[in-house]
């Protein structure tokens, strides 16, 4: 509604109207603006000066913004009478056509979103308006010009109303806080006691330690649009301590909430005084007051903050993982605990059991690396809480000990009966959370878990890519490289899947090339035929090449995986170097579209069963001894002394002895740089118990093609068995060189059949 400022004047005169405009309120309050054209502040249009020709210096200017505005903040709610605006007189008084007058308690969008009052059609240039607000309620009154690009001035604006009697209220009040340490017994709740005391001695000020980059901060246990946030400094010592302090709002808990995106910095706070920072609406639930980048005292005697609900639920990243537990009690299945039920008597459902196990425990699978801020426990009412005293939370991304060896979150001291705790990990990374009971038999029953926290950008290696594979046997050039070359496509045509021909017993294996802990192997089965093929196939893991690979301990059984799907196994941390899938006890195609494995190094490392052995050749070339072979040496150039040498024989060998049988796995030869690597192209690794033709005539497990100048190549032996593992050159003369042989395997638990010839 629009009414000129001279009929309003018009009826005061002929008693026809009781409107009282009283005093102009915005006088006392302060403003700004989206930006400055040279030295036009936004203080000009509350100076009380109605002079609207520009010269006479006494009207505000923005830049030619996208949606300009100009906001009052009358630092409490009033009841909003009217608003006069003064139009621009020497030019450009039509900018101000289709501005807006907007009036709330909000700062979103700078405090552009509040209400609206009016829309200004126009003002007459160098003209008062004044608009009609009918008592609306707000701290802010803004003046924008929305859609488009503009200039906006303003000459004068002058505000009638009345206090609301509405407080502003302090919603830091209702939160919790907690800081990076404490000092004496400053805790961090004095901060929100509603006590502005500011001197040490009234005992309502925060005081941490002397930390480097030492923090404060609050949790206002939902998001909140923030507008404002006020801190209190100390009076009577020590209030330059706060300079160079920020505010940071969010909602993570990455390095304790300091992560946050910044507010404002501190520049600096009187001695017992307040400032009052502008936050513009940002979103989060939590609020830090941190001094970055020093050592220091952190002290603050109050911080009060304004804002409103945001609307935006935290996330329950519970909701979407799968779970599992140690043992399941009756059919109080572990997905009870995150059914979004905190129904919390047993009557009711929805609580998970185990048996009485020893160490239960609970895991949630989040199914991708999250920063973890905070986990909501609600335990059982109507018996036996103090079941949970004692529990831990554990956070990471491996499987041993079925995710309890992950890093701590918490201790659980206590949960009362019924009720929900809430304990904060700050960020902790992880994709699996497990609640377990150690140290004693129990029984764990959770009512609910609920998980808030941020994907960490961080991906689940899949630790399959930097493997070597080989199968069975082939069909056609679906080579076994294909089920590793991270593309999930299931149609035999797109030329991705692996497959044998039909085989007994038909196996794909994965060498990882060193010991892992192995916790999920992910298959993608093939979509456009034969997807049954897959059934009762097995997942194995372990260290052996018997029966090439096939022997080791098995992580699942694949009952079925549907045409064109994936399929995860958890294998609860297995060590392994070697996975391999096998379909037993029948003849069959074996077909993987794709094999995803994750897992982390087990930091044991694959025995080198050479250097305990004893070694001999066919001669010798100066002092280029066998032994140098297995000295632990990769060094390869002549001149460091580490490779063996024989004298240009016919037939050349060198042996290595065991001294008990062996299952071998791989044999590793390293050969020279600097001369001659082609001396050993065609030479044979041969593995037995026999010393007929010095070793040389037992079965052989590879022969060596060629092996690049300095480099190392492994050879795959399957588990063949023998105490001597000889390297020959057959068929013509040579000098044999080696710069070193390394041998991975087992003990066998054959006793050898020695030949005497």
């Amino acid at each position: 509604m629009r009414t000129p400022a001279v009929a309003f004047a018009l009826l005061i005169v002929l008693g026809q109207t009781t409107c009282s405009f009283g005093t102009n309120i915005a006088r006392g309050g302060q403003v700004t603006q989206s930006s400055l054209y040279g030295n036009a502040v936004p203080e000009r249009a509350i100076d009380g000066n109605h002079a609207s020709i520009w010269s006479a210096g006494s009207c505000t200017h923005t830049q030619n913004d996208h949606k300009p505005w100009w906001r009052l903040d009358l630092l409490k709610m009033y009841k909003i009478n009217t608003v006069t605006i003064t139009n621009r007189k020497d030019c450009c008084h039509q900018r101000l056509n289709g501005a807006e007058i907007r009036i709330g308690n909000s700062l979103n969008d700078n405090g552009n979103a509040n209400p609206r009052c009016a829309v200004i059609s126009s003002i007459g240039a160098g003209t008062s308006e004044t608009f009609v607000c009918n008592g609306m309620e707000g701290r802010y009154i803004n003046i924008v010009i929305p859609g488009r690009k503009e200039y906006l001035t303003l000459c004068e604006v002058e505000v009638t109303g009345q206090p609301s009697g509405t407080k502003i209220a302090n919603i830091a009040r209702g939160g919790q806080v907690t800081q990076s340490s404490l000092y004496g017994n400053a805790v961090p709740e004095r901060a929100i006691d509603g006590n502005h005391a500011s001197m040490w001695s009234a005992g309502s000020c925060t005081h941490t330690q002397n930390d480097h980059k030492p923090w404060w901060r609050l949790d206002l246990l939902e998001i909140y649009k923030i507008n404002t946030v006020t801190i209190t400094n100390r009076k009577d010592c020590c209030h330059q301590r706060l300079d160079g302090a920020e505010i940071r709002i969010g909602n993570s808990l990455n390095d304790n909430g300091n992560a946050n995106p910044r507010c404002a910095v501190i520049s600096s706070i009187g001695a017992g005084t307040s400032e009052t920072f502008v936050c513009n609406g940002m979103e989060g639930r939590y609020i830090n007051i941190v001094i970055p980048g020093r050592k220091e005292y952190l002290t603050l005697c109050e911080v009060e903050v304004t804002g409103q609900p945001s609307g935006t639920k935290i996330a329950n990243i519970a909701r979407g993982g799968q779970v599992t537990q140690s043992s399941l009690y009756g059919n109080a299945v572990p997905e009870r605990a995150i059914d979004g039920n905190h129904a919390s008597m047993w009557s009711a459902g929805s609580c998970t059991h185990t048996q009485n196990d020893h160490k239960p425990w609970w895991r949630l699978d989040l199914l991708e690396i999250y920063k973890i801020n905070t986990v909501t426990i609600t335990n059982r009412k109507d018996c036996c809480h103090q079941r949970l005293d004692g529990a831990e939370i554990r956070i990471g991304n491996s499987l041993n000990d079925n995710g309890n060896a992950n890093p701590r979150c918490a201790v659980i001291s206590s949960i009362g009966a019924g009720t929900s705790e809430t304990f904060v990990c700050n960020g902790m990374e992880g994709r699996y959370i497990n609640i377990v009971i150690p140290g004693r038999k129990e029984y764990l029953t959770l009512c609910e878990v609920e998980v808030t926290g941020q994907p960490s950008g961080t991906n689940i290696a899949n630790i399959a890519r930097g493997g070597q594979v080989t199968q069975s046997s082939l069909y056609g050039n679906a080579v076994p490289e294909r089920a590793i070359d991270g593309n999930h496509a299931s149609m035999w045509s797109a030329g991705s899947c692996t497959h044998t021909q039909n085989d007994h017993k038909p196996w794909w294996r994965l060498d990882l090339l060193e010991i892992y802990k192995i916790n999920t192997v992910t298959i993608t089965n093939r979509k456009d035929c034969c997807h049954q093929r897959l059934d009762g196939a097995e997942i194995r893991i372990g260290n052996f090449l018997n029966d090439n690979g096939n022997a080791n301990p098995r992580c699942a059984v694949i009952s079925s995986i549907a045409a064109g799907t994936s399929e995860t196994f958890v294998c609860n941390g297995m060590e392994g170097r070697y996975i391999n899938i096998v379909i037993p006890g029948r003849k069959e195609y074996l077909t993987l579209c794709e094999v995803e494995v994750t897992g982390q190094p087990s930091g044991t490392k694959i025995a080198n069963i050479a250097r305990g052995g004893q070694v001999t050749q066919s001669s010798l070339y100066g002092n280029a001894v066998p032994e140098r072979a297995i000295d632990g040496n990769h060094a390869s150039m002549w001149s460091a002394g580490s490779c063996t040498h024989t004298q240009n024989d016919h037939k050349p060998w060198w042996r290595l002895d065991l001294l008990k049988m062996y299952k071998i796995n791989t044999v590793t030869i390293t050969n020279r740089k600097d001369c001659c690597h082609q001396r050993l192209d065609g030479a044979e690794i041969h593995i037995g118990n026999s010393l007929n033709d010095n070793g040389n005539a037992n079965p052989r497990c590879a022969v060596i093609s060629s092996i690049g100048a300095g480099t190392s190549e492994t050879f795959v032996c399957n588990g063949m068995e023998g105490r001597y593992i000889n390297i020959v050159i057959p068929g013509r003369k040579e000098y044999l060189t080696l710069c070193e042989v390394e041998v991975s395997g087992t003990e066998s638990d054959d006793l050898p059949e020695y030949s005497c010839n």
